[in-house]
């Protein structure tokens, strides 16, 4: 008897799941809007990564979790008739998503407070040019703006590394040889 363990992907299984149904609904087996089921179904897998990724404290599945959600609701939105939402809000919804998933770094370990700087000013960012395009501000002073301030991004950086402290941890006390 050998002790074989086999791991399945379901990352893999969705993803025929989703060829199957992608297929059928193409030669008009039945007729299901990609649109309605896609995005729902890519949204519970971007909450499925964020909740691994904070039950094992890993930074990467919280980051990348929830921009697959964000990115997920955002088209998801977008296709509900019920909101007006244009194609060329994708650029100003990704430095919000990106500022979004960057807290939700944070919020997995709030001792590393420096992610809230990324954080709020890819938020801020986001928001200054969703105003422009919904013409509250005017898209050249935003540009001017960002062009002549941008260099205060670089000294809250540089401050920042400056008062993050590194912790050390003390080596564990050594048991005497007998």
């Amino acid at each position: 008897m050998s002790n074989i363990k086999y791991n399945i992907s379901w990352f893999g299984i969705l993803l025929v799941v989703i060829g199957i149904v992608m297929l059928l609904d193409h030669f008009s087996v039945f007729d299901i809007d990609f649109s309605t089921v896609f995005w729902p179904l890519m949204m519970l897998v971007g909450i499925v990564i964020v909740s691994r990724g904070f039950v094992g404290i890993n930074r990467g599945k919280i980051f990348w979790g929830s921009v697959l959600f964000l990115y997920s609701l955002f088209f998801l939105i977008r296709s509900i008739d019920y909101f007006e939402i244009q194609g060329r809000l994708i650029f100003p919804a990704s430095f919000i998503i990106f500022g979004i998933a960057f807290f939700m770094m944070y919020m997995g370990n709030i001792k590393d407070w420096p992610l809230i700087i990324p954080a709020a000013i890819l938020g801020g960012m986001g928001t200054l040019f969703i105003l422009t395009e919904y013409g509250y501000l005017y898209r050249w002073d935003v540009w001017e703006a960002i062009a002549d301030y941008w260099p205060v991004m670089l000294i809250i950086v540089g401050i920042v590394l400056i008062l993050k402290r590194k912790s050390y941890t003390s080596p564990p006390p050594q048991t005497p040889a007998v």
